[in-house]
């Protein structure tokens, strides 16, 4: 009987780190992008910004961190992406992906002063920002397109919320006596602005989104 208690005890014992070990491996492996859109993954005062609305700053930064990985080793561009950066002890595919959460919570940030404010664009910014989207779909092949899964008219219209904030960044400074580079993030303007924000990232889900896979293929995770 009580061998019988002994191996009951170990059946569960083992039933339930396999339980545990399945559920760990669910809330780490990466996220299918195309399927992940609709997920909330950074809330700046209150408002939701999702994996579609990340987009632009996901591809953008992709490409840039891609560019200089070229420079540094043409032959294999996955060495720059796993550089350790002496100033901060972290990987550069890390710093990358860090830097989509900041210029995303910034440009939420002056967007909506600005619509407070009803800022919106003049023709000729109008015109401006349909040459910036026409060049950033220029920019991408029809497989990377594909592999986003997002509707162009989403993308675009994120685009032109990010030409307010610019905007509305640059009416904003002068007011400071500071030069145009004051309210960019990092920069003193914006840190003291920022306090006076709240914005939370969603780390479950934006820790599972693949970033240097995205639109290109590395393989090696370092993060």
């Amino acid at each position: 009987m009580k061998n019988g208690k002994i191996l009951l005890i170990v059946a569960l014992i083992i039933v339930a780190g396999t339980v545990f070990s399945l559920a760990s491996y669910q809330n780490t492996r990466d996220l299918d992008y195309s399927e992940s859109l609709e997920k909330t993954i950074v809330t700046v005062d209150g408002n939701e910004l999702t994996l579609k609305d990340l987009t632009y700053y996901i591809v953008k930064q992709e490409l840039s961190v891609e560019d200089q990985a070229r420079v540094y080793d043409i032959e294999n561009t996955n060495t720059y992406w796993g550089l350790r950066l002496k100033r901060t002890g972290r990987f550069v595919k890390i710093e990358a992906k860090q830097a989509i959460i900041d210029a995303a919570v910034h440009d939420e940030i002056f967007y909506r002063m600005a619509r407070e404010e009803n800022i919106l664009l003049s023709e000729e910014e109008e015109e401006r920002l349909l040459w910036m989207q026409y060049d950033f779909w220029a920019d991408l092949e029809e497989e990377q397109i594909d592999r986003l899964g997002v509707e162009k008219e989403d993308v675009d219209a994120v685009m032109e919320r990010v030409a307010i904030a610019q905007k509305y960044q640059m009416l904003y400074t002068p007011q400071y006596n500071a030069d145009s580079e004051y309210f960019d993030v990092g920069e003193e303007g914006y840190t003291q602005l920022l306090k006076e924000h709240k914005y939370k990232v969603n780390e479950s889900v934006w820790k599972r989104i693949p970033f240097g896979n995205i639109i290109l293929d590395h393989g090696v995770r370092t993060d």
